[in-house]
């Protein structure tokens, strides 16, 4: 017979086990003296105050999982610590992100005694009395996200407030009901959390495959019969005997983009971003962004068709020097100033072949060896300026892109494909979570 149900009373709850209640977070943790906390705020933590050894700072970057993790981990001295012992954590508290892009991303601390968290984080302590597990499955829905940031209003949109948050509501089944949840949806999820990886290995095996194809394409052509000659270039090789070395300088002029402050954007004329280059080999016919740009801007930072663009700036080397080809151009559009466009003064690279050129290994193989040199984080026009080119015939950049348009189209169909399973896979974890700590869904 079905178990009787009953209004929660809470809109993203809906309906819940007649023997359930609701409560509030703050009714749920610990009788520890700090049990609701963010990170420092009287004491200001900065990169000066890192050791290389003593009291773990727990940081938006160490949320991994479902779980605080120890990579990437930073200390601060057990004095500064101690001076903000206000914003401790110890085992089975509970890390959210406060702020940032991220912001209610949370994770089970099993793994530090005692740490210090930083500005961009809050924990909770759940009482001994309830099983931290099922609360943290509460807390990754997309549902309890959503309340969270519905909490986080006025000046302060993207950070988490302690006195609203404390008062989020939450559900309380009997306590051998939390546990049968939490071990239920720990086996679970564990078994579609395997599938999605191996997915996700097969995706990352075939994007592999798909760099590959293209760097082999166009350093070595199409013909394995043709004769050979030494580039010069170590990490190139032998090339076709009819294709010619140039530098980028020999190909077109470079420019890095157009900086104006905030209240600029989301209104306005194109604008091209960060994201648009990086995340293709091929600029989109219509951008999402918009900025105010004035007529002269508008020439100065144009994007027309044979543009090459990279990305200049990041946090890593490793998003450094990413490509991207105008093949249409952008009515009235500019370009952020993240990026540095090379304007083709020549016509010796025809943009179809451009596209997989500077997105092969070889290409990141040059800038990741001379920026370890040079600079972490920043590409400079002079090092992109010396970059090698390699200028196979018309005829055969043309057959080029077209082998490499038709094998990379088979390719990115079968990521597309372990993709949606992927999605599915995630769809069907998340919504298995929330049917479950809700009681809709009994184990």
């Amino acid at each position: 017979m079905a178990r009787q149900m009953k209004d929660s009373g809470v809109e993203w709850i809906g309906q819940i086990p007649e023997d359930w209640d609701v409560a509030r977070l703050c009714d749920i943790k610990s009788e520890k003296k700090f049990a609701i906390v963010d990170g420092p705020f009287g004491s200001a933590i900065s990169t000066n105050d890192y050791r290389e050894k003593g009291v773990p700072l727990i940081r938006i970057s160490n949320l991994k999982n479902g779980e605080v993790s120890d990579e990437d981990m930073v200390y601060i001295s057990e004095e500064l610590a101690e001076s903000v012992r206000r914003s401790c954590i110890g085992l089975s508290d509970i890390v959210f992100a406060k702020t940032g892009a991220t912001i209610g991303k949370c994770g089970i601390n099993r793994l530090i005694k005692y740490g210090i968290l930083a500005s961009s984080c809050i924990k909770i302590s759940i009482s001994h009395k309830y099983n931290c597990d099922y609360f943290y499955y509460i807390f990754s829905t997309d549902q309890f996200n959503q309340a969270l940031r519905n909490t986080c209003t006025g000046t302060t949109r993207d950070t988490i407030n302690l006195t609203p948050f404390s008062k989020l509501n939450v559900l309380l089944p009997p306590y051998c009901i939390q546990n049968r949840i939490a071990s239920y949806l720990d086996r679970k999820c564990a078994e579609i959390d395997a599938i999605i990886a191996k997915q996700q290995q097969i995706i990352e095996k075939l994007k592999e495959y798909k760099l590959s194809v293209i760097t082999e394409a166009v350093t070595k052509g199409l013909d394995p019969n043709v004769p050979m000659k030494d580039s010069g270039i170590d990490f190139i090789g032998s090339i076709p005997e009819t294709w010619r070395i140039c530098r980028l300088r020999n190909i077109g002029t470079l420019q890095n983009g157009i900086s104006k402050g905030g209240e600029f954007f989301g209104h306005g004329f194109p604008f091209v971003s960060y994201g648009d280059v990086y995340r293709n080999f091929s600029l989109p016919v219509q951008v999402a962004g918009l900025i105010d740009s004035s007529d002269e801007e508008r020439r100065n930072y144009s994007v027309e068709s044979g543009d090459i663009f990279f990305t200049r700036t990041s946090e890593t080397i490793e998003e450094v020097g990413f490509s991207s080809v105008c093949e249409e151009t952008i009515p009235d559009a500019t370009f952020a100033g993240f990026l540095i466009r090379v304007r083709p003064f020549t016509d010796d690279l025809m943009p179809k072949f451009a596209k997989y050129y500077f997105r092969s290994n070889h290409h990141r193989c040059y800038l990741g060896k001379q920026m370890n040199l040079v600079t972490r984080a920043s590409l400079g026009q002079d090092l992109l300026k010396s970059m090698p080119v390699l200028v196979p015939s018309k005829v055969e950049q043309i057959g080029i892109a077209e082998y490499l348009d038709k094998k990379c189209s088979a390719i990115e169909s079968s990521i597309e494909y372990k993709q949606r399973i992927i999605e599915r896979l995630t769809a069907y974890k998340k919504s298995l979570i929330y049917e479950s700590v809700t009681g809709k869904k009994e184990v």
